[in-house]
């Protein structure tokens, strides 16, 4: 006679294979689905793209934001004398002013302590309450790029291009602020 009980899975083998499953899932999951939206934000961030981080911020049209930035590419985002994040950029540059003669003079900034954060900024990115950007020239590599106070940031390969450019829009660099 043939007892009635079929021979089956035991507990345990069924808890392995769901084991098994759920790791084949994570990663199938981590290949397929896109990287968080931090992890994006990190690659995509660079100086074409400044304006995002400060338009991404809480603390946008909340507070004047300044985006202070090394030459070893470490930027720290600060409101109100207090530090807000630390960045790293693909690249980094130097700030440059444009003076009424349309000659571009480098920019050099003090030493700043920020918290126990203490470094000399090769450029500064102004960020006023009201959401508009004082008006900021960086030099990167052999390029420059022009951050006009509403507008997005714009690289040129020629100077002279870049301030008829500067020129042309509302602000005007020997007005000292903007045009009224």
């Amino acid at each position: 006679m043939q007892s009635p009980i079929k021979p089956a899975f035991t507990l345990i083998e069924l808890l392995i294979v769901l084991l098994l499953m759920g790791i084949l899932y994570g990663i199938a999951f981590n290949a397929v689905l896109p990287k968080s939206s931090t992890a994006q934000k990190q690659e995509e961030l660079s100086l074409r793209t400044i304006d995002r981080l400060f338009k991404n911020s809480q603390h946008y049209r909340k507070e004047s934001l300044t985006l202070y930035c090394t030459e070893s590419k470490e930027c720290y985002l600060v409101s109100q004398g207090k530090l807000l994040s630390t960045i790293s950029l693909q690249q980094s540059g130097t700030a440059y002013r444009l003076n009424p003669d349309e000659t571009l003079q480098s920019i050099d900034y003090p030493h700043i302590k920020i918290g126990t954060k203490e470094f000399r900024p090769t450029f500064a990115i102004h960020c006023r309450q009201d959401g508009y950007f004082n008006p900021q020239i960086i030099r990167v590599g052999e390029r420059w790029l022009y951050i006009h106070p509403y507008k997005k940031p714009q690289f040129f390969d020629d100077p002279v291009e870049m301030i008829a450019t500067i020129r042309q829009s509302d602000y005007l660099p020997d007005k000292a602020g903007y045009a009224q």
